[in-house]
């Protein structure tokens, strides 16, 4: 772990430490935190990167970037509670109740972190706002994701924006405003396109997961499969159709997995979810050309990006 993440991840125990007086709770709380550091807490490393990149100096700066994460481990509990996933976290070996109590100490936990930081009031209050409009932005997101009703590529961009990307764009304004007191729209554009391509990537991926998490197994309306689906001319590709719409149980289509690999090849579904997704990152890439910045910083988020 290099030295920023690590900060990052000394901060976040210490606020656990801080926090949290039951012995059951914190002792959840810790395992949860010492699982998000095992990642990259790539939404703190923004807030770290943004600051620095627009100005910022001093080490509280680790504070408010463990108020991010706190954040995003609060949510990521609350989307595995709903999607019933990722068993091997922590958190879902609690009771979902308790489980649920934890995401709600986090959540409260990321905007009191954020508030004890040691900035001028005037940006804490800003960068306090922002953060709770983004969450409420990623809550309307995840109530379209689990709707599950999005039949068309522009819902679903809308959904991401609304939802993963938001987050991102939290993460990289949470940096930028408390170093310079105003939010970057340049910014807010290509941290948007990071987090569409990002979800675009993942999403790909999921589709062929069918060892731990396959959305098309869960009948999960992404943009791979929306295109998976619309494309299948075939007869032998009825099936993944067929079980889409309930027509199949997943008993009848559960060996069919290296056959469902070469229709996604077949169809041009791979090559489509590339192009989608490069389309996000090259946007970014325009923008991040178009501002100028001095090589390390662009050579940084290059980096992070990718």
């Amino acid at each position: 772990m290099e030295d920023g993440a690590m900060k990052l991840a000394e901060e976040m125990e210490a606020q656990v430490l801080r926090s949290f007086a039951e012995d059951y709770l914190y002792e959840a709380a810790l395992a949860s935190v010492k699982v998000k550091a095992t990642e990259s807490l790539m939404c703190g490393r923004m807030t770290l990167l943004h600051y620095r990149m627009f100005g910022g100096v001093g080490d509280d700066i680790y504070r408010a970037a463990a108020a991010v994460e706190f954040m995003i481990l609060a949510l990521d509990i609350i989307d595995d509670i709903q999607d019933d996933d990722h068993k091997a976290m922590p958190w879902n070996d609690l009771p979902k109740n308790i489980a649920l109590n934890l995401a709600i100490a986090f959540l409260t936990l990321s905007h009191e972190t954020l508030l004890r930081c040691r900035f001028p009031s005037e940006h804490i209050h800003k960068a306090a706002m922002y953060l709770s409009r983004q969450v409420i932005t990623a809550t309307n997101g995840q109530t379209l994701d689990l709707l599950n009703n999005i039949a068309t590529e522009e819902e679903y961009i809308t959904m991401v924006k609304q939802k993963s990307a938001a987050l991102l764009v939290c993460a990289c304004m949470i940096g930028v405003i408390l170093a310079t007191g105003d939010v970057s729209p340049h910014v807010e554009e290509y941290a948007m396109e990071i987090g569409v391509s990002a979800q675009i990537k993942n999403d790909f991926r999921d589709l062929l997961n069918w060892d731990h998490k396959s959305d098309f197994l869960q009948r999960k309306r992404t943009l791979p499969l929306l295109f998976l689906l619309s494309s299948i001319n075939q007869e032998d590709e009825r099936w993944v159709a067929d079980y889409f719409e309930g027509r199949l149980e997943l008993s009848d289509i559960q060996h069919r997995s290296e056959e469902f690999a070469v229709i996604v090849e077949r169809t041009g579904t791979s090559m489509y979810a590339s192009f989608r997704e490069r389309s996000s990152y090259y946007h970014f890439r325009e923008i991040l050309d178009s501002m100028g910045l001095e090589s390390p910083w662009k050579q940084a988020l290059i980096a992070a990006a990718e």
